[in-house]
């Protein structure tokens, strides 16, 4: 209210929204955001992870690569736009956008976690899962990447680690369906397909 020409304001509202399940007035937000501020990378990265959101896979694309343009020197256009092209199975671009965050901010935890999954998804599954080590080892509360790394351990065949992650997820975020998705299967692969 006391900023309503702020692009900043409305990509902190869509944030809100978003949090209340709100996906379209988060979506409206952000279009407003990069229409009053059409340098703001920043927003047209938001306004690229929303669309991710809802499997506009071009949009995203599209928003994650005018973030860059705009600004190639935040970590965070690089790590949406490396997530942009993962879900276009451009996994060497993706490669190269997560690096390009870590070179620019190697304390950030996401850009480490698509670099683990690029690295997964080319068949290096040790290398990845070191990767999401990382960024479980920078951001120790995120369930998501807890829960990745637990399905990495999974994938690795260890057990116990898997278990104890997916354990971790659950606790820090228990309406984050990913770890109970993994957990399911890694269950039901041990033959308990009851629990």
């Amino acid at each position: 209210k006391l900023a309503p020409g702020s692009p900043c304001a409305k990509v902190a509202l869509s944030y809100a929204q978003q949090a209340d399940f709100d996906l379209q007035s988060a979506l409206s937000s952000l279009r407003k955001a990069v229409e009053l501020g059409p340098e703001n990378a920043l927003a047209w990265s938001r306004l690229s992870e929303l669309w991710l959101s809802f499997g506009d896979l071009d949009k995203s694309l599209d928003a994650a690569n005018k973030a860059v343009e705009l600004n190639p020197n935040i970590a965070r256009t690089h790590t949406v736009l490396g997530f942009s092209y993962i879900t276009q199975f451009k996994i060497k671009d993706a490669k190269k956008a997560f690096k390009k965050a870590i070179e620019l901010d190697q304390a950030a935890p996401l850009p480490r976690l698509g670099l683990g999954l690029t690295k997964i998804r080319q068949g290096d599954l040790q290398a990845g899962r070191e990767d999401i080590e990382i960024a479980a080892s920078l951001d120790p509360v995120n369930s998501l990447i807890r829960s990745y790394l637990g399905k990495a351990y999974y994938e690795e065949k260890r057990d116990m680690l898997a278990q104890n992650q997916y354990t971790i997820a659950k606790k820090l975020d228990p309406n984050d369906p990913t770890a109970w998705f993994y957990d399911a299967i890694r269950k039901q692969t041990i033959n308990r397909p009851v629990e």
